[in-house]
């Protein structure tokens, strides 16, 4: 089902920007430039799941879980203009998992999710420096641009019952779970609320781009980028707020949100008391014990390369070496 829906993303994608390609070839390939290509990434996340570290992102990301993605693309660029839109589809994979924290109370809780999400994003890049020269026969460019935008993200986080769970063989007896099998988190309201599948994001980042020519005037962009994206939820690990009163539950989602185990503790010398990581009896729901940070929101980011061939015909010059800008050319990248 995920296969087709990738599949028929970018179908839909290259439906669209054909057109606007040949169009582009016959009546304007003097006044835009058009790029399409594919890429490839590594992504992470930065959440409730975690490492505890003095360093932002750079401590709290789980690096050994960083999943692989991959995605499509197009960019437009109006001849003698800096600005470039673009347009990019992407598969994005994340993961997290409490047996893996350094934070004891984190591995008490023994959470975990992945998410398999996609992404339609919308972007404007400005070049911060450029750089050219001439390497054989081929015209080299070299730019470092900044990069925004906005972007809509469907998302779906999914969990396992642990096997440590007292309930574990009770589950697969009952027909609830398989070995391995990993469930929609969405639909077992975990902490009793209902959220959208769909995100908003910003993107922001930067990335470096080298353009080659070889005289044929549709130069080849190869560019590696770095993407930080701030969203609108604290729901891709499905952990949010506080444990949900478990008789509103299937005793499935009872299991997927309460894992803390006897067989997880740490070997430590007083490990926190199994009673803070489940719904209490008898308590009010606001005094009912923490699962999440309500104050923060989930955040993303890739690293990736993308290989892209422009389109439509433009001419292209190298900078002028006595001077940093040099003269005007055709093809920015």
């Amino acid at each position: 089902m995920r296969l087709s829906q990738s599949i028929l993303n970018a179908t839909v994608l290259l439906v669209l920007l054909a057109p606007l390609g040949a169009s582009a070839q016959v009546r304007s390939s003097q006044s835009w430039q058009i790029e399409l290509g594919a890429s490839t990434h590594v992504s992470g996340y930065c959440g409730d799941i975690g490492h505890k570290g003095s360093y932002g992102v750079l401590s709290d990301t789980q690096w050994n879980l960083v999943q692989m993605g991959g995605g499509l693309g197009a960019r437009f660029q109006q001849s003698g203009k800096r600005l470039g839109l673009n347009f990019d589809i992407r598969r994005i994979r994340i993961q997290g998992a409490d047996s893996m924290s350094n934070k004891v109370v984190a591995f008490v809780r023994n959470l975990h999710f992945k998410n398999e999400m996609t992404e339609w994003a919308l972007s404007a890049d400005y070049p911060l420096l450029r750089l050219g020269g001439q390497v054989g026969n081929f015209t080299m460019l070299h730019s470092l641009r900044a990069n925004a935008g906005i972007a809509l993200l469907h998302h779906a986080p999914m969990a396992q019952v642990d096997p440590d769970n007292i309930c574990y063989d009770q589950l697969i007896e009952m027909g609830y779970t398989t070995p391995g099998e990993w469930h929609d988190l969405r639909s077992m309201r975990t902490e009793g609320d209902n959220y959208s599948e769909y995100a908003a994001t910003i993107p922001i980042g930067i990335s470096w781009t080298v353009s080659a020519d070889n005289g044929s005037g549709r130069p080849w962009h190869f560019t590696l980028s770095g993407l930080w994206r701030w969203t609108w939820t604290d729901r891709l690990d499905d952990i949010r707020d506080q444990y949900a009163n478990p008789w509103e539950m299937t005793p499935l989602g009872l299991a997927l949100s309460t894992q803390s185990n006897p067989d997880d503790m740490p070997p430590c010398a007083e490990p926190p008391s199994l009673s803070t990581f489940q719904f209490q009896q008898g308590l009010d729901q606001e005094r009912q014990p923490i699962r999440g940070n309500v104050n923060t929101r989930d955040m993303y980011f890739t690293i990736g390369f993308k290989a892209a061939r422009s389109l439509t015909s433009a001419s292209t010059e190298t900078f002028h070496k006595k001077r940093f800008r040099g003269p005007r050319v055709v093809n920015k990248r």
